[in-house]
């Protein structure tokens, strides 16, 4: 919800107290292929073979590999559109910030699947210039119901903050501070340095993958990000088509591989 000068402070009760309904939806090949491709796969060297392994089936492999940080694109939409959109949460959009992306993974993620999200408020916290929300996903297997992965977004909103008493701030969280008091970082120099320039064709790459978040869909953000093609299709009811797109029809049709899978023709 965004937030004018004239709006009330976030309601901490409200805002906790929503309830988001389960999400169902499925991935498939294509869209890890194409996360894949978003982050960089390939783009240094387009025949490496570990990285071909992400994008195509090589040397008999049942499936294509997948990068354990496609499942970070799994928890931004919810059945009513997006994890930010809860009553009485005011900030604004152009304000908002990406914070922590902390991830489990319980099970080998498979390359193609029919999911349910979980989405609940882990946290949310004043600091009196500005808010964090912390967003919990658990995505779960349809069907068996088995656990396939939890997400936890933290989201940092400047100038939404001072909505409690400014000697006791307002704080909550269902989870442990210490969660991850475990994890250390080696007291070391780094033993090699890797530098790598974004291109905005992989922003849409990473969109087309499912990765969705309405920020993205206002033409000015969407082309600081990269992401213009989307926000045409966002603003406009059709997006325009390469003539040559056409060449595709004949490649493939109910029997396999069109007009090339031809009884006597090897």
């Amino acid at each position: 919800m965004a937030r004018s000068a004239s709006a009330t402070a976030i309601d901490p009760a409200m805002v906790l107290s929503h309830k988001f309904p389960e999400v169902a939806s499925a991935y498939d090949e294509r869209d890890v292929a194409l996360y894949a491709l978003g982050v960089g796969a390939c783009n240094a060297d387009a025949a490496d073979e570990k990285e071909l392994q992400l994008v195509y089936r090589r040397d008999g492999q049942s499936s294509i590999k997948v990068l354990p940080t496609f499942i970070s694109v799994l928890n931004a939409k919810t059945s009513d559109g997006f994890y930010m959109d809860v009553p009485r949460l005011y900030y604004d959009p152009a304000l908002l910030l990406h914070g922590q992306q902390y991830i489990e993974i319980y099970r080998p993620i498979p390359s193609r699947a029919n999911v349910a999200n979980k989405i609940k408020i882990a946290g949310l916290h004043d600091q009196r210039k500005a808010a964090i929300l912390e967003v919990e996903t658990l995505t779960c297997l349809e069907g068996s119901g088995e656990v396939l992965c939890m997400n936890r977004s933290t989201i940092y909103l400047r100038g939404a903050g001072g909505f409690s008493n400014s000697s006791q701030p307002f704080s909550y969280a269902t989870y442990p501070s210490n969660e991850v008091s475990d994890v250390t970082f080696p007291d070391s120099t780094p033993f090699a340095v890797y530098e790598d320039r974004t291109q905005k064709s992989q922003a849409l790459l990473c969109g087309l993958s499912g990765y969705f978040h309405p920020v993205h869909s206002d033409p000015i953000f969407a082309q600081a990000a990269g992401y213009v093609a989307l926000a045409t299709s966002y603003n406009s009811s059709s997006v325009p088509v390469l003539p040559t797109f056409v060449s595709l029809f004949p490649n493939k049709n109910s029997n396999g591989l069109g007009f090339v899978d031809v009884p006597g023709l090897k």
